[in-house]
């Protein structure tokens, strides 16, 4: 009886082609019969009268003979129908396309009143805005490969223009950069763009928990950090980074300061780790707010010969340490980064500074309650001029990075500075302790 059913399948499989596997299973379940007792019910054994049945079932379609097993039938059929559209390059190729130019934007804006006295900065009194700028920003792609960004930085408080009139507003461009984002370990910016050095510098002050970018010292009046990050952060050059798929490993390394070709070029070079935690992509922060636990460590070194004068060659070198752990109660942050500078430029040998925040785990209202506490000092060692500044704040926070208030008060001091007596300019300078204090008030938006 097998046999009549190989027969059986023979048959169909030449007149049916690609459906012969399904209608041969179904064969195997009826019980044996001649093979004109198909159409029948298998318990009808007598049925070898419709022998003129076979005839038909070469020329007729699929659905004749498996009339008493239908829904077999559809699968294969639908199958055999559907196989080659499935198999068309077209529909799987469609989503692969690089052809499309897409625009990213964003706008980020900070406002800071300060409370202090005119005459005297060891005072508190006179109200007024020390910050108030807003960041417009946009960025694209034109390939997976190919990409752009271009942000820009608008002052809101009065300043100059080249020495002349007063100037109410002024728009600058921070970020213009050509991006060849090849795959996660390589990468190549071409622009201005942020220098390899420190964390906070990837950060900026929009991501950090203290509201003040560090190295700035209100006492004096004078910013200590690394070179190239004082025109707000960035320099013009070529920089090479990447990280693992992890987002654990993070190296970067430029050839920066390359809008002058009288300059010699500053070379820079960042590497960083992540025993806790992941920070994939270019920018960075000192805070996540809880969204995970981090415990990182980078280093930087940097190096540009002849800067600002003959035979005075500039090197740098800083380290940084970022703790950050979410318990049940709220976020703990620890940051601490030290920096050395060798250079008869550098008004400072070395500084330093050291952060503790602690953010609350429930809202009160519409947001958490953050206090932080930082300490900065500098040094330098052939004047023994001395700078250090606390800071004391507490941050509302009502959407992490993109809403939050700040109230705090700095006590920021500078010994041994060596000021000129203004009232007669031919008595030398002598050294002099500075000291400020102030009170300020800030808001922050950015989306």
């Amino acid at each position: 009886m097998k046999t009549r059913d190989c027969l059986i399948y023979s048959f169909v499989v030449s007149g049916l082609g690609l459906l012969a596997p399904s209608v041969a299973l179904a064969q195997d379940d009826v019980a044996p019969a001649p093979p004109p007792e198909a159409p029948a019910e298998p318990a009808a054994e007598p049925a070898p009268e419709a022998a003129p049945a076979e005839a038909p079932v070469a020329e007729a379609p699929p659905m004749e003979e498996p009339a008493a097993e239908p829904a077999p039938m559809p699968e294969p059929e639908m199958s055999a129908e559907e196989m080659p559209a499935a198999e068309e390059p077209p529909a799987e190729e469609a989503p692969a396309e690089e052809s499309a130019f897409t625009v990213t934007t964003g706008i980020g804006f900070r406002a800071a009143l300060r409370a202090q006295s005119s005459t005297n900065p060891e005072k508190l009194g006179d109200l007024a805005f020390d910050e108030l700028n807003a960041e417009p920003r946009f960025s694209g792609k034109v390939t997976d490969v190919v990409g752009w960004t271009a942000n820009f930085t608008a002052l809101g408080e009065a300043g100059t223009a080249n020495g002349g009139a007063p100037l109410a507003f002024e728009l600058q461009s921070m970020d213009l950069v050509g991006q060849l984002d090849f795959a996660d370990p390589f990468h190549i910016w071409v622009g201005r763009m942020l220098t390899p050095s420190d964390r906070s510098n990837f950060s900026g002050a929009w991501f950090m928990s203290p509201w003040n970018y560090p190295g700035v010292y209100f006492a004096s009046g004078s910013y200590v950090g690394p070179r190239g990050t004082e025109d707000i952060g960035r320099d013009t050059g070529v920089v090479i980074w990447g990280n693992d798929s992890a987002g654990k490993f993070k190296y970067y390394a430029g050839a920066m300061d390359l809008d002058d070709a009288a300059d010699k070029p500053l070379y820079a070079a960042r590497v960083s780790y992540d025993f806790i935690g992941s920070e994939p992509g270019f920018y960075g922060s000192s805070t996540f707010y809880g969204a995970q636990d981090v415990l990182a460590l980078g280093a930087a070194v940097r190096y540009q010969q002849d800067y600002q004068a003959a035979d005075n060659d500039l090197t740098e070198f800083n380290a940084d340490l970022l703790a950050e752990f979410n318990s049940g109660a709220g976020t703990f942050t620890g940051e601490f980064a030290y920096y050395y500078f060798d250079g008869d430029t550098q008004p400072m040998d070395s500084h330093l500074f050291a952060v503790l925040s602690f953010a609350t785990a429930e809202p009160l209202g519409l947001g958490k309650i953050q206090p932080v506490l930082r300490y900065q000092m500098a040094r330098n060692d052939d004047t023994d001029e001395k700078l250090s500044q606390i800071e004391v704040m507490v941050n509302y926070v009502m959407k992490d990075y993109f809403a939050k208030l700040m109230v705090g008060f700095v006590h920021s001091q500078a010994d041994g500075f060596l000021v000129d007596d203004d009232d007669d300019p031919m008595t030398a300078a002598v050294a002099t302790d500075l000291k400020s204090n102030m009170l300020q008030l800030g808001f922050q938006i950015q989306q």
